[in-house]
């Protein structure tokens, strides 16, 4: 009973940060229009991915530190707090502050419970535990559109985010109760301690040189927070440099320019201090243990970097997809919030049912390469298909080309992360944080690909655009930005197969077009993973 309460809130947990995702897809043509920015929309997907991303493998750290419940309760605290103030934000700016805030706790809430999920029960049971957790993302996928149109047509966008705070709330509280890990003390008995602790603390430390060495040494040796800030911030200008090109600054200009060329300066200053700078340190203080963010153990290996890229990549196009299939039925179709983004269960129906076979065949038989050739392959094809969407496209057609890049995106999803736990023997002695660590860094890989889908399809669809209305010959009114236009096709619906529609199709199927290519390199990167097996019974493998 104990274990299903704690695996039903870890699933509540994830569909929260899920759902909330899903939800915040459905508002962009809204939201766009009610602050007149459609060029930033995509960060609202994209700064919450990005801040996600950039916290994975710190919370991968902490947990090791503070431990799994502990670090996971804090970060849902942070993701509550987070939707508050998207809720009540009044300008764009101050809505993607909130969604980054969002995004550091959601990013402790997809790592920590993958984590969690995984290590409760033996090693066979990993995939159907991941299935499980997966399918609560589905769900999120098939209820999501309705919530989140039905606030948007009904109520106010606000309440997407609202939403979050009971559901957030619930989940804290079954965590509190069900997951008890090394049979702890009973909850009443903890909090009466930490409570304890907080009011008998001699806060007089504060004021003095040795809290604040010690404050030092926690943060830059054991959190590697220098290592955080320097992959933060070159990711961070990756972002800036694709959401300010051909929009706020030509590609050639020179911040745009300054910001891709300051990127891998600071990533690769990220990777000397964390794989040479801070190793040299540890051998060189006796008296301190210095903790790089990222091993070059772990980075270097093979199969959990194959595991990873592929799942990166695989995440990126699916971001691409999904957000720009409800586009298309919005601006082409001219349907609304709620009705477009039904049209994201063509894609989570197949994950769905690719994500419990797989669930299931891997407990029998511990098999997981097979399942992620077969997802890059259908990636490939799937893509491929879908770029061939049209103005002219019947539903069943849209349908047909949504079924392999779903299947691709469940298969992919679950091997990526198995795959890359594997590499951990279990007769390591660092097993525990090491397993903590790998799937952070596997979760970090999904993240970052989800934020770099929300930015760059944003940007391929404006300068799509642009370039198309520049050189044709129909005759529309002069918009000064896109959310313009997009106001005035909403008004004047003139069909999916006018002009202008041509040209909002052909910017979406460019889009697509950037997917196809993410899927091949999915795929290059997917043959040759780990051919490493989960371990099953003697009885089960005969």
């Amino acid at each position: 009973m104990t274990l299903f309460l704690s695996l039903f809130s870890l699933a509540l947990i994830l569909l929260l940060a899920a759902l909330d995702i899903v939800i915040c897809v459905t508002q962009y043509d809204t939201i766009g229009v009610k602050f007149n920015d459609f060029a930033d929309v995509g960060w609202l997907v994209g700064g919450y991915s990005l801040a996600s991303a950039i916290a994975m493998l710190l919370w991968g750290r902490l947990a090791a530190m503070f431990g799994l419940k502990v670090s996971l309760m804090y970060s849902i605290v942070i993701f509550e707090i987070g939707s508050l103030i998207s809720a009540l934000s009044n300008s764009m700016n101050m809505l993607i502050v909130g969604r980054i805030i969002a995004g550091l706790g959601g990013s402790g809430i997809e790592s920590l419970v993958l984590v969690i999920g995984t290590a409760i029960v033996v090693e066979k049971y990993r995939g159907i535990i991941a299935t499980l957790l997966s399918v609560s993302y589905m769900i999120a996928e098939g209820v999501g559109p309705f919530i989140g149109g039905a606030f948007a047509e009904r109520v106010s966008w606000r309440w997407c985010f609202y939403i979050n705070l009971p559901i957030g709330a619930l989940a804290f509280v079954l965590l509190e109760l069900a997951y008890n890990p090394n049979d702890q003390r009973s909850s009443i008995t903890r909090w009466k301690a930490a409570l304890k602790y907080v009011w008998s603390w001699h806060y007089s430390e504060l004021f003095t040189a040795h809290y604040w060495k010690s404050m030092a040494k926690l943060l830059v040796f054991e959190l590697d927070i220098l290592g955080v800030l320097l992959s933060a911030a070159g990711f961070m200008l990756l972002m800036l440099a694709l959401s300010f090109g051909g929009t706020a600054f030509p590609w050639v200009s020179g911040p745009v320019i300054t910001l891709f060329v300051l990127t891998p300066v600071l990533l690769l200053l990220f990777c000397v201090y964390d794989f040479k700078f801070l190793p040299y340190l540890n051998k060189r203080l006796s008296n301190v243990e210095v903790k790089p963010l990222l091993l070059w153990t772990t980075a270097s290996n093979w199969g959990i970097l194959t595991s990873s890229v592929a799942g990166l990549f695989s995440c990126f196009a699916y971001s691409l997809q999904s957000v720009f299939l409800v586009q298309y039925y919005q601006m082409v179709h001219n349907k609304g919030p709620m009705l477009a983004s039904i049209h994201l269960w063509e894609f989570s129906i197949p994950a769905c049912i690719a994500a419990v076979i797989m669930g299931v065949w891997n407990a029998q038989y511990g098999t997981i390469k097979p399942f992620m050739i077969f997802g890059v392959i259908c990636g490939v094809i799937g893509s491929g298909l879908l770029c061939m969407l049209t103005g002219y496209s019947t539903l069943s057609e849209s349908i047909g080309y949504s079924i392999l890049p779903g299947l691709a995106f469940g298969c992919i999803l679950q091997a990526s992360l198995l795959s890359a736990q594997v590499q951990i023997p279990l007769e390591d002695p660092d097993y525990n944080q090491k397993f903590i660590e790998v799937t952070a860094l596997n979760s970090f890989s999904h993240a970052m690909g989800f934020s770099l889908g929300g930015n760059m399809g944003t940007m391929i669809f404006i300068t799509s655009i642009k370039n198309q209305v520049r050189h044709s010959e129909i005759e529309l009114p002069a918009f000064s930005t896109i959310e313009e236009l997009v106001v005035y096709r909403t008004s004047h619906y003139d069909g999916p197969n006018s002009p202008l529609a041509h040209i909002l199709t052909e910017a979406i199927r460019n889009v697509f077009y950037c997917a196809l290519g993410c899927y091949g390199v999915a795929f290059l990167f997917g043959i040759f993973t780990s051919s490493k097996k989960t371990r099953v019974s003697t009885k089960k493998r005969q």
